[in-house]
């Protein structure tokens, strides 16, 4: 029983055993009263439920939440056991249990509509990278409550949609306070697409108290803070999420990508393995395999990672970049194109990574002074793609016949050879 680990509720419980026993004598003012007792109890529980959200113990509550539908179901309104489903589906949410949490959030549903039971089972399908599902969920959501084009915006900026993204944002602004702490956290991360790093990480620090209630918000306060290169502080967000919700996947995701830009590969790779156990479905965490593989030169691994991506989450440009990388990488420029083209249909932000694919696209085209303007913005800063960035540019300076450029080039690749595949074997070709 849960009781015994609950402070302040055994008490209740004795009381609880104490009532049933008199009910037990079946006496008419007995029986009366129990549909009285039922609500009574299910008031203190749902109260020390709340109680324990606010400080965090989110499985505790979860624990709750189950025992009062459980003791009580019978007794209890269609309404209260709509909210009850819903708000035990939202904890199971931001735990990481999404089969139970989606089995809950159907559960609400079935006493009517509720938009807390469609907006969580929007989340969870974008939590496994099923966009068109996540997009119907939302669209249930009654069109006068924020959640609805929340969501929506929700699934853009996990898509790099920024153009999508802004015009959510604009509804939502219509129905929303700007400081509502979702909201900006969203504002943060659409920041972040368009190139607007300083700001984006400045917002996201202002934002971590604000979301402290919802894991899900702080992970993707972490995602920004990963993103713009603020690696420490991403990873400890992480782990201050992984303290509370210690099974939920998206905290590996996070500090694998952290790890990987850290370049702590075996962490990386851990994280990532842990992330794919936990959510078979976790396409952000599969991209780190990727990038291991293709940083390994097992370029099999890293385009068979990517195609069964594909085939999951078909929209999901990151994978479409990802293999693009693969293929370039094998100088198997066509391929990479696609890849690339196909990517750039779906996603339009301004970051890192847009920025390398659009200097490969030029240098693919033969327009190779163009992409080394490209790539020698990149290098001036070390990040995720740097390694990848100065490989590219030796071969633009190679192929122009500028040999001064590239004994410079060459020269900091010499420092980094030991930690990528690709970057050794170039300099191996230009020896040859």
């Amino acid at each position: 029983m849960i009781f015994g680990t609950i402070r302040g509720l055994w008490e209740w419980r004795m009381v609880f055993v104490m009532e049933e026993r008199k009910e037990a004598q079946n006496t008419p003012e007995n029986s009366a009263g129990s549909q009285q007792r039922a609500g009574r109890f299910e008031e203190v529980l749902m109260r020390e439920a709340h109680e324990l959200l606010e400080k965090h113990q989110y499985q505790t509550a979860a624990n709750i939440f189950q025992d009062i539908l459980k003791r009580f179901g019978v007794a209890l309104e269609d309404a209260q056991k709509s909210l009850l489903n819903s708000e035990l589906g939202t904890v199971l949410y931001w735990l990481g249990d999404y089969e139970a949490g989606k089995r809950h959030c159907e559960g609400a549903l079935a006493y009517g509509d509720n938009d807390q039971a469609y907006s969580i089972l929007g989340k969870i399908a974008v939590a496994q990278f099923q966009f068109p599902k996540a997009r119907g969920y939302f669209s249930k959501i009654d069109p006068k409550n924020p959640a609805r084009p929340l969501g929506m915006c929700l699934v853009s900026i996990k898509l790099r949609d920024t153009v999508g993204a802004e015009a959510f944002l604009r509804e939502a602004s219509a129905k929303t306070s700007s400081t509502d702490p979702e909201f900006r956290t969203y504002q943060a991360y659409f920041d972040l697409l368009k190139g607007n790093s300083k700001h984006a990480v400045a917002s996201s620090r202002e934002l971590v108290k604000k979301c402290e209630r919802d894991p899900a918000l702080l992970l993707i306060l972490a995602e920004i803070f990963m993103m713009a290169g603020n690696y420490g502080e991403a990873t400890t967000l992480a782990d201050k999420v992984g303290a509370r919700c210690p099974e939920n996947d998206h905290v590996f995701a996070v500090k694998a990508h952290a790890a990987f830009a850290d370049e702590d590969y075996a962490a990386a790779d851990a994280h990532a393995r842990e992330a794919v156990r936990l959510n078979p479905l976790n396409a952000y965490a599969k991209t780190v395999l990727i990038k291991l593989a293709t940083r390994d030169g097992s370029y099999t691994v890293a385009e068979s990672i990517s195609h069964q991506i594909l085939s999951d989450s078909p929209e999901y440009s990151l994978a479409h970049a990802n293999l693009g990388d693969v293929y370039f990488n094998q100088n198997r420029y066509e391929l990479a194109q696609i890849e690339y083209e196909q990517s750039l249909q779906l996603m339009n932000a301004d970051t890192k990574g847009a920025q390398l694919r659009k200097a490969r696209m030029k240098f693919i085209a033969g327009d190779y002074h163009a992409a080394a303007d490209i790539l020698e913005e990149l290098i001036e800063h070390h990040h995720t793609y740097y390694d990848d960035a100065m490989c590219d540019l030796a071969l633009c300076y190679d192929t122009l016949g500028d040999e001064e450029k590239k004994s410079v080039v060459v020269d900091k690749m010499q420092f980094r050879r030991s930690f990528y595949h690709r970057t050794e074997k170039i300099l191996q070709s230009f020896n040859a």
